[in-house]
């Protein structure tokens, strides 16, 4: 998580750690983001996210069905650029 321009690239939104045979699904409140990505047995970086709000991650275990809520979340702040103005002036010398 964390904050970043309006126009800038997003900010990254991970996991720790993961195990294998688990798939992890990134919320937007309770929203999903994208599809589940199945767990390495090392970290995961579900990518640069852009909308503002609280992410968090829910797990499911691929075998069993059996889901748990991770702990933890990111928040993403969007700030506004500056407005845009003409400039003006100038003329012949």
């Amino acid at each position: 998580g964390g904050a970043f321009c309006a126009t800038g690239p997003g900010v990254a939104v991970g996991l720790s750690g993961s195990q294998t045979g688990v798939n992890y699904q990134l919320f937007l409140g309770a929203s999903p983001v994208g599809s589940p990505v199945a767990g390495t047995g090392a970290a995961l970086n579900f990518g640069n996210q852009t909308t503002a709000g609280t992410y968090t991650v829910g797990a499911t275990n691929t075998t069993t069905g059996c889901s748990a809520s991770m702990t933890g979340n990111a928040v993403v702040t969007v700030n506004p650029t500056p407005t845009a103005f003409n400039v003006t002036g100038g003329g012949s010398f």
